[in-house]
């Protein structure tokens, strides 16, 4: 079942972020109306270039003529029928409501303290949280990778300790003097049955892993090569697809998500791999903060030449500092 997030995220970081009624026609049922319903998306003014509604193959203007009675009617010009009627639902469009979706989000993480406008239409502070004592601002933010986004990181940077949402794009690391955590909301949040929800040990990952490498080098992942031969070998020797801890550790190491970990393992082993089997391996693990800054970071490495590792792993340990979201 599609999320109805998936559609949005694009039109966030989109700097119109404006959806045309024939775009919206090629969602999956329903999708429209429960963005619309939650205050997501809201009416903008209508269209004056829409895609042809007689043959679905060129944009073109909107030209208003005399009809019938005194009516208006609505034209653009098609070279298969010269000009084509177009029907008032065609005209519609909508657009994101960024500070509406601002509010979702920070009430979603249970933030204190108000959700506030910092940069017109770019910016928004969400709230604060408490990370090892220390009071922290959660920020979210539209386009850091445009040409102007110097701009809204001179804001952003005034803020305490700042933890960072965006839509689909990061900045670059020499974006910024010292790269704060910075989470893609697609790869943390999904939409529940009344609100936004966010995977919280997502978000004490990226904490964690962004302020040790402030102050420490990376712990160095296992390259892709390496991990598709270690799911090949395990999988060829144990004529099981049932992975072992160190794949769904070294996936979670490399693609930054739980989520996205999942997505490359079920296509690598050609059978469904779940986020509730990473997170499980990341728990027994010590939790994915432990495992973004391992002090045993090639134990992954030694795994494609020994597959002898304790068969009951680590115990359950879901414990991250202060993380009260």
């Amino acid at each position: 079942m599609t999320d109805p997030l998936e559609m949005l995220w694009p039109l966030v970081d989109a700097p119109d972020s404006l959806v045309a009624a024939h775009v919206v026609a090629s969602w999956p049922a329903g999708v429209h109306q429960r963005l619309v319903e939650l205050g997501l998306l809201r009416p903008a003014a209508d269209a004056s270039r829409v895609l042809c509604p007689e043959c679905g193959e060129h944009l073109e203007e909107v030209l208003a003529i005399d009809g019938p009675g005194g009516r208006t009617r609505f034209v653009t010009p098609c070279p298969a029928v010269m000009r084509a009627d177009v029907p008032s639902a065609a005209l519609k469009q909508w657009t994101v409501d960024h500070a509406h979706l601002a509010t979702a989000l920070a009430s979603t993480l249970a933030l204190t303290g108000k959700c506030a406008e910092l940069v017109p239409g770019r910016l928004w502070r969400l709230g604060r949280t408490q990370w090892n004592g220390t009071s922290r601002d959660a920020l979210f933010a539209r386009g850091l990778h445009w040409s102007d986004g110097e701009t809204v990181r001179g804001v952003l940077v005034r803020s305490r300790k700042p933890i960072v949402f965006v839509a689909l794009k990061r900045p670059p690391s020499e974006f910024w003097r010292t790269v704060p955590p910075v989470l893609v909301l697609p790869n943390v949040a999904a939409l529940g049955d009344a609100k936004i929800e966010i995977e919280t040990m997502e978000i004490a990952a990226a904490i964690h892993g962004a302020d040790a490498s402030a102050s420490a080098p990376l712990i160095p992942n296992v390259s892709q090569e390496v991990l598709k031969q270690m799911i090949r070998q395990q999988v060829k020797a144990e004529m099981k697809t049932q992975l072992n801890d160190d794949i769904y550790l070294a996936a979670y190491r490399q693609c930054g998500s739980v989520r996205e970990a999942a997505a490359f393992l079920s296509a690598e082993t050609d059978r469904e791999v779940t986020k509730d089997q990473v997170h499980r391996a990341l728990a027994r693990a010590g939790g994915a903060a432990a495992v973004l800054n391992s002090d045993d970071s090639d134990s992954v490495v030694r795994a494609i030449a020994s597959h002898n590792r304790d068969k009951h792993g680590k115990p359950l340990i879901f414990a991250q500092p202060s993380q009260r979201q």
